[in-house]
């Protein structure tokens, strides 16, 4: 499994566990599909990258994880033909002999930044010409090839059997086809990392879900650095976590009212409707997002840290990890102009209101830690922070239309 890359890693979203996949049992599904395995060496890896038929996305590269001291490491491994754990892709129905990366695609990256050889229209060359090959250092079982890059591997005749050992390596790769629908593979995807921290399906529905919304989603999140501050990031998250709560927080402030009780489905739908009508709905995602941002540095002003916006009241302290289901709805009154009113003429104390919910409503908590997902959970987390902030302010505070019970 792929790790992160520093101590400021997103730790996992607070409400994970109420996020599972609710997908219903049946054994039939996992037999349709065509599983196997077959051993492609890293030149033909190389050459699937180069010619489009495995997807690694210039915003993917943004999105890097690995130091560059794992990264020449893992290259080393690869030369002394050590074992590599096992990629896993998965057949695209529209094009075969194309693939979505399931599980492996830190380690094709830099296996690409390594020794990739992209032409000028290649969708990963801008992003590769940006920050050059990968010069190997720190190597101690190989020390000839630090501070080399492939081609100075390749223009050096002495290091000829690096080279070879290094092409010709052998990776294990599960192919799978014939997958019944998106549900199989984001129950792949997350029983594959089930050893791992549990991860947000967001990663994967950047790659079923091309088009330009999902651009911009991956280009906007990154650029955030309010998103980032929120998050305890330094850089865009490499399992696109980012992503996913910025995709939550448009699809909870536009299109609430069509949720069903399962989270999957609405984020899913709400990306394919906005991929598909990108071109009238673009300004107004643009704007909303615009507002999220200014909506967030206001709540940190008011709570004093981003480390305690978004985050559950438990026990005298905020939580860690960031819960999206309090961050929907502080983000919201973060909209209404009585609530801004208010905090600036010192009438409101914004931290203080949540607080005080949060020590004296069960029902509140309950809803966002017990279960958050529910319909009666949302609509009982907005509408009691809702009655809150109007009995503090004395006017009414707008919430998104909410979903019926």
């Amino acid at each position: 499994m792929e790790t992160s890359h520093d101590d400021d890693s997103l730790v996992n979203f607070a409400d994970d566990q109420d996020d599972d996949l609710d997908i219903a049992p049946n054994p039939d599904r996992f037999r349709d599909a065509v599983l196997y395995g077959t051993d492609w060496t890293v030149r033909t890896l190389l050459q699937q990258i180069e010619q489009g038929n495995i997807d690694l996305s210039p915003n993917f590269q943004r999105r890097d994880a690995w130091s560059s001291r794992n990264k020449a490491r893992f290259i080393e491994s690869v030369a002394l033909q050590l074992p590599i754990p096992q990629i896993v892709l998965a057949e695209r129905k529209e094009q075969r002999g194309t693939y979505i990366v399931l599980d492996g695609k830190q380690r094709l990256l830099t296996l690409a930044q390594f020794a990739g050889g992209f032409s000028n229209d290649h969708s990963l060359w801008s992003e590769s010409a940006k920050v050059g090959p990968l010069r190997l250092s720190g190597l101690k079982v190989l020390p000839d090839l630090n501070g080399k890059t492939y081609q100075d591997v390749v223009d050096r005749a002495e290091l000829g059997q690096f080279r070879t050992q290094f092409d010709n390596h052998t990776i294990r790769s599960a192919l799978i086809r014939n997958w019944p629908d998106e549900d199989y593979l984001y129950e792949v995807f997350i029983r594959l990392n089930t050893g791992s921290a549990r991860l947000s399906p967001q990663e994967l529905r950047q790659a079923m879900k091309p088009g330009p919304f999902t651009e911009f989603l991956s280009v906007r999140s990154g650029d955030s650095s309010v998103l980032q501050k929120i998050l305890g990031l330094t850089a865009p998250d490499f399992r696109m976590r980012d992503v996913d709560l910025l995709l939550r927080l448009i699809a909870f402030q536009t299109r609430l009212p069509r949720y069903k009780g399962n989270l999957k489905p609405f984020l899913d739908d709400t990306q394919r409707h906005l991929n598909a009508s990108w071109s009238d709905e673009q300004n107004n995602v643009v704007a909303l997002v615009d507002r999220i941002e200014d909506g967030l540095e206001f709540l940190i002003k008011c709570f004093g840290s981003p480390r305690e916006v978004g985050r559950r009241w438990d026990d005298k302290r905020f939580d860690g990890p960031i819960n999206r289901a309090v961050l929907d709805v502080q983000i919201a009154s973060a909209f209404d102009p009585n609530v801004r009113r208010a905090v600036a003429s010192g009438a409101l104390d914004l931290r203080a209101a949540y607080i005080d919910l949060s020590e004296s409503d069960l029902d509140f908590g309950q809803a966002i830690s017990v279960t958050t997902k529910s319909i009666t959970a949302i609509r009982c987390r907005y509408q009691s922070w809702q009655r809150a902030l109007e009995k503090a302010v004395g006017a009414s505070i707008q919430m998104p239309v909410l979903p019926n019970a």
